[in-house]
């Protein structure tokens, strides 16, 4: 019985000796880069799309309060880099990233592939990615869309801050191509009513894929595994699908088909070749 009780003391004060784990953080800090159509900022400053709302789902599903902030891409990678995001969505898994982000899977389940975009009156071909030599290719500052373009140091490549800056630039005649997203490069292309003006070469690549971008310096780092299992059971019902958290809306029912009205879903259609 002495024995009995000399092992409970021992558990009891090795129990008092372990450090206490902190609690779960009640906010989940979300790094947001616009865009369309998956990331856009509605008239009222609110983070919006089937981005926006995957991401609710999962601070949700972790019992945590979303609360995003609205960054260029460059920014939001630093927020991540130094753990004042706790997670993104749509980053590329690249290399270089990999050092300060856990890319988590299960991934998305989206349209990944990468196009290339080029004036409708401009008929040299772009239907081997050798057909990119000697023309000037815009892309978007930080941004990452294949392994083969990223590290070709042999391309003149024009970067913007935005996609559409680089579509605007492009149908100015300053550069030959524009490389992006297929949905995003066709969503910004019906946006700046430029689609008639812009066409969507047959070159295509295939992107890095989408994963739920998870910051190793997060306070959310002891509850990596609880983050996980939250984006499993999400993938499990669904809600990773993007084409399928589309808001809906008195507001977004009434928008005109083919166009981008911000918060809304984009018009699937609208956005074919």
């Amino acid at each position: 019985m002495k024995l009995r009780y000399r092992l409970l003391a021992l558990m009891l004060a090795a129990a008092c000796a372990m450090p206490v784990q902190a609690a779960q953080p009640g906010v989940l800090n979300i790094a947001f880069s616009v865009m369309p159509p998956w990331k856009t900022i509605d008239a009222n400053g609110e983070a919006q799309g089937p981005y926006a709302h995957i991401l609710r789902l999962l601070a949700e599903q972790l019992d945590a309060t979303p609360h995003f902030i609205e960054c260029s891409l460059s920014r939001c990678l630093q927020l991540m880099q130094r753990g004042e995001a706790d997670v993104a969505l749509g980053m590329a898994a690249t290399p270089e990233r990999v050092a300060y982000i856990d890319f988590i899977s299960p991934g998305l389940e989206e349209d990944s592939r990468i196009a290339f975009f080029m004036r409708s009156n401009d008929r040299r071909p772009l239907a081997r990615y050798e057909d990119l030599a000697g023309l000037r290719v815009g892309v978007t500052h930080e941004r990452r869309y294949f392994a083969r373009f990223d590290s070709d140091t042999s391309l003149q490549k024009d970067v913007a801050l935005h996609t559409a800056e680089s579509m605007r630039k492009l149908v100015a005649g300053r550069v030959d191509v524009v490389i992006a997203p297929v949905l995003h490069g066709r969503s910004v292309l019906a946006a700046e009513s430029l689609a008639q003006r812009v066409r969507q070469m047959p070159l295509q690549a295939k992107s890095y894929g989408g994963f739920i971008a998870f910051s190793r310096l997060s306070p959310w780092g002891p509850y990596r595994a609880n983050v996980a299992m939250a984006i499993m059971r999400m993938r499990a019902i669904g809600q990773l699908d993007p084409t399928r958290q589309m808001s809906r809306s008195r507001r977004c029912e009434r928008a005109t088909p083919g166009w981008r009205t911000p918060g809304c879903a984009y018009d699937a259609g609208a956005l074919r070749p």
